[in-house]
């Protein structure tokens, strides 16, 4: 079974407009959505913002319909140059930016008993990579960091954040433990909806992009879960 966990409706709107064969069931408060495609089911969450939100959104799909893979799908924000507005994100690796325990001996931004970073399902990423190539949008690899503040100018001074992080989200990370936890294949798959490197309240720059690349969004989950199902993966 195929789990999608998107933080907000408004970053898919229109979804299940191509989605005819579809039910709800309402669990733990959430209303999961559930598609069927060929034989299969896909199951569709939206967690709301934050990784409490995401951990228990992604927990409840786990739980109640026998998810073997986790796919979060959603924006995020460009920490570098190179990682443009509407490109294509997927993290190779994923960790906090909000955690400091290093007084007992653990590494920045690591959660204490977990690894210092996560990394997604390697099968699933090359085959997911290689199938997105195939879209109008540049395609980048990296890593993504995660944490309950929207990074912009103002606000991304006070944390730490790994050089090597090309990305941000408020979910990712916290999806990512959870899936660790319960020995579940874990795959992301961003676009980007705002930029550090522009005005200092990119929130608006979000606000304004979310209307666009939900579009895409939108295309990629109709376009994975199809092509996961057929394939067999």
């Amino acid at each position: 079974m195929i789990g999608f966990v998107i933080a907000l409706k408004s970053e898919v709107d229109g979804l299940f407009e191509k989605m005819s064969n579809k039910h709800t069931s309402v669990v733990n408060g959430y209303e999961v959505y559930i598609v069927k495609i060929l034989n299969s089911y896909i199951h569709i969450i939206f967690s709301g913002v934050g990784k409490v939100n995401a951990t228990m959104a992604t927990q409840t799909l786990i739980d109640h319909f026998k998810i073997k893979t986790i796919i979060n799908v959603g924006s995020c924000g460009s920490l570098v140059s190179n990682l443009k507005i509407n490109d294509l994100f997927m993290p190779t690796s994923i960790s906090y930016n909000d955690v400091d325990v290093t007084s007992f001996g653990y590494k920045l931004n690591q959660i204490p008993n977990q690894p210092e970073e996560f990394v997604v399902d390697q099968q699933l990423f090359e085959k997911i990579s290689s199938f997105l190539k195939g879209y109008p949008h540049p395609l980048l690899h990296g890593k993504l960091v995660s944490g309950e503040t929207f990074l912009s100018q103002n606000t991304i001074t006070k944390f730490s954040i790994d050089e090597k992080a090309m990305a941000s989200d408020m979910e990712s990370a916290a999806i990512a433990q959870t899936c660790l936890h319960n020995n579940i294949k874990l795959i992301v798959i961003k676009v980007v909806s705002d930029s550090i490197l522009h005005q200092k309240n990119n929130a608006n720059e979000w606000t304004k992009n979310i209307q666009i690349i939900n579009k895409v969004m939108t295309q990629i989950i109709n376009d994975i879960a199809n092509f996961l199902i057929y394939n067999h993966l």
